[in-house]
């Protein structure tokens, strides 16, 4: 019987398990991250499978339908990555070489460029965390991930990091007043963000009480300031999953795809 193929999240968020306990007590409820995006998704669990990318074994692609790619608290910069960050690299390359589709979410876009040898660098206007306002590029209003969204739309930052530069070949969908990368697509299968679509308030604001001193220290107030600065975050969840599922829908021979469609107002 031939093996029905699966949406595989790709976990990256750390290689410290006491990191990732943590992580999915505090922000996620006591689920893992990956349960977190499938429910946010609406992926029905027989159609889905998460991998631990720490542990350094990867599946057969054959058993993949399309990756989705979640955030991560290491920063891929090069010289300083461990060595099952290389070997995620080497699984991304894999999958970019069978042409399997892929979303990589803030780290995910992180890893997947540099699987692709481009670079990773602090972001010299600070941490972006919270909302912040996406505007799409000609390309990316035209493009298939944002079929239905506006050109200009707020979703959840959660990051220190960024690309440093476009590589040739590689389109830029979007950008932000903090980061000029916010968005790329490299070819058909490949939609990389800088921002979290999947992010719910609660997960934001968990991140954000975990992060108190350094977002004290980095200029979002006193511990009194960030808390109100937590307090007056807004869901994007219309938007993040309106952007999610089309990528799904684009690689999923079963859901009506959005392919291309013309320019939206603001």
């Amino acid at each position: 019987m031939k093996q029905m193929k699966k949406i595989l999240f790709l976990d990256i968020l750390s290689g410290d398990k006491k990191i990732k306990e943590r992580t999915a007590t505090t922000v996620y409820r006591g689920i893992s991250y990956g349960e977190s995006v499938r429910r946010f998704s609406g992926i029905s669990k027989n159609d889905f499978f998460e991998i631990d990318a720490s542990r350094g074994r990867f599946p057969d692609t054959a058993r993949i339908r399309m990756v989705f790619i979640g955030g991560s608290v290491e920063n891929p910069v090069r010289g300083s990555e461990s060595v099952w960050m290389k070997k995620t690299y080497a699984f991304i390359r894999k999958l970019k070489k069978e042409n399997i589709p892929i979303l990589g979410i803030c780290g995910g876009l992180q890893f997947t460029v540099r699987a692709l040898n481009g670079d990773i660098v602090e972001n010299k206007n600070g941490r972006d965390f919270g909302n912040t306002r996406i505007t799409l590029t000609k390309k990316g209003i035209d493009d298939y991930l944002f079929c239905g969204v506006k050109s200009s739309f707020v979703s959840m930052e959660s990051h220190r990091y960024m690309v440093k530069e476009m590589l040739p070949g590689w389109m830029l969908l979007g950008s932000s007043e903090k980061t000029r990368i916010e968005a790329i697509g490299i070819g058909e299968c490949i939609r990389l963000l800088q921002f979290h679509p999947e992010m719910r308030v609660s997960h934001i604001r968990a991140i954000g009480r975990m992060r108190m001193k350094a977002l004290e220290e980095e200029g979002f107030g006193g511990r009194r300031g960030v808390g109100n600065f937590l307090s007056s975050i807004r869901s994007t969840d219309a938007v993040g999953r309106k952007i999610v599922r089309n990528f799904m829908r684009q690689w999923n021979g079963s859901l009506q795809t959005p392919r291309r469609r013309g320019t939206l107002k603001k």
